[in-house]
């Protein structure tokens, strides 16, 4: 899998508040002690969140949830994976009074490239905007030195997931699920077959309804989610669910290690009325697809201010349209634009009234 910068990781995973000073006489002074300890801030560890948590539970909670965060983003070093190389960093950085880090140091390194690894991912969690409540003394914001340990342990990814009902679903395949014909022959059964629901034809609906399919072994199917981006409703996710499983039997597994094993494949179903007075509708939903494209291919290419531009495109011909409003959602993220991106966050919960994307929406905007 692709691992993505880790910019648009951090900016997806934490909240980017900023931790402003009063105007004060400047103090240069870099305090070991004081009345308080520095403490990241992160929306899931905030005092409104937890009434009556003391200050210690709110420290540990935030503590647990950066490291949990820092460990997930470490790209563990070539050198020190080929060396069997395992321990923890310890680094120290200076907390400023508006929230900043700076001067990072190691105080212990394990060798193997992994102390300069420690260093960029701090550097990094600056950068995407992760904040600090700074410490006090006599009541004011001062600067202070904070230590933090990072733990670089070798573990061999395992290939699969336990899926909730108890199935293996493999994540690493040596072939991948393969419908008759190919994607060809999936593509012309989703045409020939998909259904508009014929009490909705005059509404002129349009949308895309996602599905994630479990292949199984036996090559039988699973509906594991569903997402209804246009918030068509009932009448037109049942025809999704009926289009499915008519492919029983369509299907060849994936296979692992020379046997076939289960893993999940994505089938999109794309909505819209054929008689003539829809036709302007179908139009403006074409054009937001083609757009969403472009802006999701400028996206690859960090292009990210041209890729916003295609994004606003698409959102004003479909507005509602949960699945354009999250990706518009993540480029404003990626732009360090937060307040925008948990405008078009929450819009998707209120289409939605739950989003898919619901821990990370939480991370970013809050309750």
């Amino acid at each position: 899998m692709k691992f993505a910068g880790i910019k648009g990781i951090f900016s997806l995973s934490l909240v980017l508040f900023s931790v402003l000073a009063h105007a004060q006489p400047v103090d240069t002074t870099i305090y070991e002690v004081g009345e308080s300890l520095p403490m990241p801030l992160l929306a899931s560890c905030q005092p409104e969140r937890h009434p009556g948590w003391p200050e210690d539970s709110l420290r540990r909670c935030a503590e647990t949830q950066l490291l949990a965060i820092v460990s997930k983003n470490i790209r563990y070093p070539e050198e020190a994976r080929q060396n069997n190389i395992e321990g923890t960093v310890v680094t120290s950085f200076v907390v400023e009074p508006n929230g900043r880090i700076s001067g990072i140091r190691i105080l212990k390194d394990i060798g193997g490239g992994c102390g300069t690894e420690a260093v960029r991912v701090i550097q990094a969690l600056d950068e995407a905007g992760l904040r600090w409540i700074p410490a006090r003394r006599e009541g004011m914001p001062v600067r202070m030195r904070q230590a933090l340990p990072l733990r670089f342990k070798l573990q061999e990814a395992l290939p699969y997931y336990i899926h909730p009902g108890g199935d293996s679903i493999y994540v690493v395949v040596d072939s991948l699920p393969m419908f008759e014909g190919g994607e060809e022959g999936l593509l012309r059964f989703i045409i020939n077959k998909l259904k508009y629901p014929g009490a909705y034809r005059d509404s002129c609906k349009t949308g895309v309804i996602e599905m994630a399919l479990i292949i199984h072994p036996n090559g039988e199917v699973e509906i594991d989610n569903q997402l209804d981006f246009s918030a068509l409703g009932m009448d037109f996710q049942w025809e999704a669910v009926r289009l499915v499983n008519q492919t029983k039997g369509m299907w060849t597994a994936a296979r692992y290690q020379g046997k076939p094993v289960a893993t999940t494949v994505p089938v999109r179903t794309m909505f819209k009325s054929d008689i003539p007075a829809c036709q302007e509708t179908n139009t403006r939903f074409d054009q937001a697809m083609i757009l969403s494209n472009e802006a999701a291919n400028l996206a690859d290419q960090n292009e990210q201010e041209r890729a916003l531009v295609k994004w606003n495109q698409a959102v004003y011909l479909q507005p509602e349209n949960a699945e354009i409003l999250y990706y518009r959602g993540s480029t404003h993220l990626s732009l360090n634009q937060r307040e925008a991106a948990c405008e078009d966050f929450n819009r998707v919960k209120v289409l939605l009234g739950t989003t898919w994307f619901e821990p990370l929406r939480r991370l970013v905007c809050g309750w």
